[in-house]
């Protein structure tokens, strides 16, 4: 196994401080529009969700929303890869589905728990970069308001888009998604702006995507439907939803 597999693991294992749930929370006023800027990483967890080991942060100015999902899990990590990543943001805080990214794509054929260890062991950090690069270009922008779905590309960035995927010290994936606030508001934002962020699956683990996988797995999720109390949709992210206000500056 390489060093920095071991790195982070170690990490996942000692875990991420969890907040507490509330209702709603506040994004982060952030003026520098630069995407890579180091404050992203910098700057503390506005909430985490145990049980999927992700947390969130939301920042804004009066341009842009940027959206960054971390983990330290490969559990999660390999349930992104099999089954995908949406991200769904209801603009009124109303919880609904109603403007969803979906991104990466699911894979064709879902990693075990070992198969998956087995791959990550491959990398280096630098190595494993290079792989998320390369793998995942293509992602998915859908509105179900105006029921357009649109297709977009990591390496033809938008003004109304930008999306990157990486890994870095102590954290083994960021998901950083920044959009245009006029793609989800049609007037400047004034401080009484309520936004949904809502983290999902984007498929469900079906017959067929566990017939993809090996016997001794299969028979595992069989058995584990018999379990009284058990998570019925281990392979799954759990879907949850937070509500933030969005922050004006000096507020």
């Amino acid at each position: 196994m390489s060093q920095f597999l071991k790195f982070i693991f170690l990490i996942a294992s000692i875990g991420m401080s969890s907040c507490a749930v509330n209702s709603q929370f506040s994004s982060k006023w952030e003026e520098d529009i630069n995407f890579n800027s180091e404050i992203y990483s910098k700057t503390e967890a506005i909430y985490y969700h145990p049980k999927d080991a992700i947390s969130i942060k939301i920042f804004n100015n009066k341009q842009y929303i940027d959206i960054i999902l971390e983990t330290n899990s490969a559990n999660t990590l390999r349930k992104i890869y099999n089954l995908g990543l949406s991200i769904w943001i209801d603009s009124k805080g109303k919880l609904q589905n109603s403007y969803a990214v979906n991104f990466p794509m699911p894979s064709q054929f879902p990693y075990t728990t070992k198969s998956f260890e087995n791959y990550l062991s491959r990398f280096s950090m630098i190595e494993f970069n290079e792989e998320l690069f390369d793998r995942f270009q293509t992602y998915e922008v859908l509105n179900t308001n105006t029921n357009e779905n649109i297709s977009m590309n990591t390496l033809q960035p938008e003004d109304n888009f930008q999306l990157k995927l990486s890994s870095k010290e102590e954290v083994l994936f960021s998901y950083h998604l920044r959009i245009q606030l006029t793609e989800l508001y049609t007037e400047e934002i004034n401080g009484t702006e309520n936004i949904s962020i809502g983290i999902a699956s984007i498929n469900e683990a079906n017959e067929a995507y566990f017939s993809t996988m090996s016997s001794k797995e299969y028979i595992n999720k069989r058995m584990d439907k018999l379990k009284a109390g058990t998570d019925q949709n281990p392979h799954e992210l759990a879907e949850w939803w937070t509500n933030f206000k969005l922050v004006v500056e000096n507020n």
